[in-house]
Parts: C-alpha cells; sequence; structure tokens
C-alpha cells in the first residue's frame, strides 16, 4: 500500500511538472476576426465574442466594409476599448477599404495597418429623402455630424490620431490611400498580410486602461476564429442589397403564383424570400416610407393583373418599387442604403416579367374557351343510345347526359346548344356526321 501511494504521488509530480512547463511554454496567440461587409448586429456580436473568450494575448480585426449601423459600430469601438487585451485592425487583404463605420473601428484601435491598395475614409452621416439630401432635415443633418464629429475626436485623442482628418472624414468626407493614411498617422504601418503586421509591431508599447503594455509578437501562433455558417447567413442577408432583392423575388413569387394559381412554385419561392427579407428588416434600420412605397408597387401590379390597364398600374408599380428601394434604409442610422446597382437590374427585371405576364393574361382572354360551357357550346358528338328527352352522348371525348326536345337515334350526330351543370342540352346536327 506504501509502495502505492509512493508511485501515484510520483505520476501526480510528473503530470504537474508536465503541465507547468507545457503551460510555460505556450508561445503568444493572436486571435483574428474577419470582419466583411456591412457593420451589423451579427458582426457586433461575433466581435463581443471574440473578445470574451480571453485565450488570446493580441487581438486582430481584418477589416473591409463600406460602413453600417451607427449602433453596431459604437458597440464594436466600445468592445475594442475595453478588451484589457491589445486589439489591433489591418485594413486588408489588398483591395480593401474601411469606409464610413471603418474609420471609427479603426481609429479605436491600440496600433493599426493597411494592406497595399486599399482605403480609409468617407464617413459622413446622411439622411436621405426623395430626390436627395432633405432640407427639412438641415438641423438634425447638423446635429448627426457634430455628434459624429465629437465622437471620434474623441478616440482619436485617446489613441493619438489626428483629430484634423478625422474631422475632415466626417465633415468632408475625404477618403485616402495607405501611404497618405500612414504619413498622416491615421495607421501605423503598410503591411500586406497579418504576418507582417504582428512582425512591425512587436516591441511597441501601448496604454491600456492606465497601464502600459509591451506587445511581443516573436513565434506568435496566429488562429482565426471565424463566422459561424448560421451566423454567416445572417450577416449576409442583412446586406441592404441582398435584403431588397430578396424583396423583389418575393414580389416576383407572388406575382407568379397570381398569374398561374395552383402551380405553388412562385409561393415557395416568393413566400421563403419575403421572410427572410422581413427578417433582415428587422435587423436593418427600416425607413417606413421607403417600405410604403414598396407595397404600394406591390399592390399595383397585382391591380395590373386582374384589371390589365394597358402598363399603366406596371409603370406606377416600377416607380413606386424604385422610390422605395432607394429610401428603404434609414440613413440617420446606417451609413449604407440599397445601391442603384441593385434596384435598377431588378426593377428591369419586374417590368419585363410583368410585361409577358399581362400581356398572356390578356391573350387568354381574347381565346375561345376549351372547356367548360364556353367550350362545350357548339361542339359536336355522337348520341350512345335513343334520346327520347333524356339519354348520353359522347362529347369532347366524354360520356354526357343529355336532354333534347326531338328525339334522336343512337349513332345520330348531335351539337350542344346549351349547358346547366352536368346536364347538356342538344340538338340532331342535321349538317354533320356521328362523331
Amino acid at each position: 500500500m506504501v509502495c502505492y501511494n509512493k508511485t501515484m504521488k510520483k505520476i501526480v509530480l510528473i503530470f504537474a511538472a508536465f503541465a507547468l512547463w507545457a503551460s510555460s511554454s505556450r508561445g503568444a496567440v493572436c486571435r483574428v476576426l474577419t470582419v466583411e461587409g456591412v457593420i451589423d448586429p451579427v458582426i457586433a456580436e461575433y466581435v463581443r465574442d471574440g473578445f470574451a473568450d480571453a485565450d488570446f494575448d493580441i487581438a486582430v480585426i481584418a477589416l473591409n466594409t463600406p460602413g453600417g449601423l451607427m449602433d453596431s459600430m459604437q458597440d464594436i469601438v466600445k468592445e475594442m476599448m475595453n478588451c484589457p487585451k491589445p486589439v489591433g485592425v489591418w485594413i486588408g487583404p489588398s483591395g480593401s477599404r474601411a469606409a464610413s463605420a471603418g474609420v471609427f473601428i479603426t481609429v479605436a484601435a491600440d496600433f493599426s495597418a493597411m494592406a497595399p491598395a486599399t482605403n480609409i475614409g468617407a464617413a459622413h452621416p446622411v439622411q436621405l429623402a426623395a430626390g436627395g439630401e432633405a432640407k427639412t432635415s438641415a438641423d438634425m443633418s447638423k446635429k448627426m455630424v457634430n455628434d459624429a464629429v465629437a465622437y471620434i475626436q474623441s478616440i482619436a485623442k485617446e489613441r493619438g490620431r489626428s483629430l484634423e482628418w478625422v474631422k475632415a472624414a466626417v465633415v468632408e468626407s475625404v477618403s485616402i490611400g495607405a501611404e497618405l493614411a500612414r504619413e498622416k498617422g491615421i495607421v501605423d504601418f503598410i503591411a500586406p498580410d497579418i504576418a507582417t503586421f504582428l512582425e512591425q509591431v512587436d516591441g511597441r508599447e501601448i496604454k491600456k486602461s492606465g497601464k502600459t503594455l509591451k506587445i511581443g509578437t516573436s513565434d506568435i501562433v496566429i488562429r482565426y476564429k471565424n463566422l459561424s455558417s448560421a451566423k454567416n447567413f445572417l450577416h449576409m442577408i442583412a446586406n441592404p442589397n441582398i435584403a431588397f432583392i430578396l424583396m423583389m423575388i418575393g414580389v416576383w413569387g407572388l406575382i407568379h403564383e397570381a398569374s398561374s394559381p395552383g402551380v405553388g412554385f412562385g409561393a415557395a419561392i416568393g413566400s421563403i424570400s419575403l421572410l427572410l427579407a422581413f427578417f433582415a428588416m428587422r435587423i436593418l434600420p427600416i425607413n417606413i416610407v421607403g417600405l410604403l412605397f414598396i407595397i404600394l408597387g406591390l399592390v399595383l401590379f397585382f391591380l395590373e393583373i386582374f384589371t390589365p390597364a394597358f402598363g399603366v398600374l406596371t409603370t406606377g408599380g416600377l416607380a413606386s418599387l424604385i422610390f422605395g428601394g432607394m429610401m428603404l434604409i434609414d440613413k440617420t442610422k446606417m451609413t449604407i442604403g440599397v445601391s442603384l446597382s441593385a434596384i435598377l437590374p431588378t426593377a428591369v427585371f419586374l417590368f419585363l416579367f410583368m410585361t409577358f405576364v399581362v400581356r398572356a393574361i390578356m391573350k387568354s382572354q381574347k381565346k375561345k374557351s376549351s372547356t367548360g360551357i364556353e367550350g362545350m357550346l357548339g361542339a359536336k358528338g355522337e348520341a350512345l343510345e335513343d334520346i327520347d328527352l333524356k339519354g348520353t352522348v359522347f362529347v369532347h371525348g366524354e360520356i354526357w347526359t343529355a336532354r333534347c326536345a326531338e328525339k334522336i337515334k343512337k349513332g345520330e350526330a348531335v351539337v350542344v346548344v346549351g349547358e346547366e351543370g352536368n346536364l347538356l342540352t342538344v340538338n340532331r346536327d342535321r349538317d354533320g356526321h356521328a362523331r
């Protein structure tokens, strides 16, 4: 028993020594968060979760964004500035940009870099109405700009960035490339990749929560924390352009179903697309006037189907959809909206589709029906038995019960002159032959 206890103690000591050696030999870890596309609540939650797990020494946000929700941007900035670990921003790869909300995020970093052929700037908050910037919103626009300037300058002062340039980025929407950004002190380095960026920050000292931290990146391990598939999907449809296209697919599906009921394909595709679009609208800041314009366009399209007006309602619906798309996003809360490159092609497609649908409906209305009472009138057939007031006839490949005011012998030709329910009224076809 004594030997057993001694053996167990040795095993425990060996494992403890191994664990101590493993922990002491662990190199520094850099956690990379990839922020691609619109800044929205999904991205804000992704960054928050990335910082919550503190199993890293340095965090780097690989940034490429046209802008996004101001609230989500502020959430990310708060997470960055309150993170106890050093947080860097790398605008890349080449061809990327940090526009609008991306400027605030970059300025909030402890250290930053841009890949060659990237740009940063254009952070002016805008508020649009039909036809351009609303004159009545001048006071509100001024307040928004002043608030944005005060916010970004407070961040820039904390991080030692150029107060003049960040103000110009908000007020004048200036945008600059990587070389000029480094010269002006907006970013610290130019780096083609994250590995090079980390080499450049090695030995750099930063102030964090009143403490001076020295960054060591020799033998650092880079680990990417990517969006889950589910969150990546939600992030994708939260893009204003994708949300608008989904809404238009939904409109197309409903119009297709209304013009050819009973198929089900249009209803299925349209319903799914509209539900996804409505989910995106819960995330995006929607302008109610823009949404009402889109609903009006849908109503006008349906009216054109059921009461063809030779394209007048279709044209009105098309105009409503274009205006609605332009005003769909509330620009007081989000720095980007639905682009014309998404609005115009979908609008043209819907116009062509509606033209085809209406023409098909009008053509079918002019064409004589091949079924029902209109199709049966004048149809010829054959008496299957002697008809004395009532009997059976063969018409259009089917057996019908028929009545006749005169006697008709079996095999004689008949012609349909009326119908009541499933009962045909026939006469002898004196000029025809049995069919």
